[in-house]
């Protein structure tokens, strides 16, 4: 375990205290100092040469944004803010994470440990995500975000792939199986090929034929065809998964 020292930035002092008494759960995380607003940040930041800031995003005399852009060496960054509009923003400045007020204590652990990892000042946030988090979803046309349990399934499309939605809507991303094996969790997702990732919690029903399997995911009302391999994957795999699902549903009743 690496100790980080780190910065609070925010303009309400009750939420630099809650942050505060958050982080004294994580001895790797040492709070050198405070600022309450972008100047101040600044300059304590500059003096401090701080590991990580945990920075509020809209503050009176500047945001976070306009601070971090007058940085020369700005440090890992994790974006503190009640508003979710910035987000996407908060990516494209490579923030290591983005937490929303009030601040989930699990959230948070998942946040420094992430923060423990070597690339975490330059490569932005990183998987695997758990199934409440928001997955970034950027398309050639617009960039949102949707649950990671609302994700039926991923199509390989060379170094792209195809996101399908619960809701049945397909989403181009520049992003290959591969990345998104890595990045999805694995209590829920299971590669079946090498053209297919599956989310266990969104199968509906599956229907067998001969050494194949039609597959209904979410909302979908086209299945999934599995071939023989994925279909053995299916069966040896995913199945128990839901299987187990059940009986403990069963047994929580």
């Amino acid at each position: 375990m690496v100790t980080l020292t780190a910065i609070l930035v925010d303009d309400e002092a009750l939420a630099r205290s809650s942050l505060r008494a958050l982080l004294a759960e994580h001895p790797e995380i040492e709070i050198v100092a405070e600022a309450a607003d972008a100047r101040q940040a600044g300059e304590v930041i500059e003096a401090k040469r701080p590991d990580v800031v945990f920075l509020d995003i809209q503050m009176p005399g500047g945001g976070g944004f306009g601070l971090l852009e007058t940085l020369d060496s700005p440090p890992a960054i994790v974006f503190v803010t009640a508003h979710d509009e910035y987000a996407v923003r908060a990516f494209e400045v490579n923030a290591a994470d983005y937490l929303l007020k009030p601040v989930e204590p699990q959230r948070l652990a998942r946040a420094v440990a992430r923060l423990q990892r070597p690339d975490s000042a330059s490569s932005g946030p990183v998987g695997p995500y758990a199934a409440e988090d928001r997955v970034l979803i950027k398309t050639s046309r617009r960039c949102f975000f949707l649950p990671a349990a609302q994700i039926a399934a991923i199509r390989a499309a060379e170094n792209y792939s195809y996101v399908v939605g619960e809701d049945g809507q397909e989403h181009l991303v520049r992003r290959s199986l591969k990345e998104w094996e890595v990045l999805l969790p694995t209590d829920s997702f299971v590669v079946l090929d090498r053209s297919c990732l599956v989310n266990c919690r969104q199968v509906a029903r599956w229907v067998v034929s001969g050494r194949e399997i039609e597959l209904y995911l979410g909302r979908l009302s086209q299945p999934f065809k599995l071939g023989r391999a994925a279909a053995h994957r299916f069966k040896t795999e995913v199945v128990p998964r839901i299987e187990r699902g059940r009986a403990d549903g069963e047994r929580s009743r």
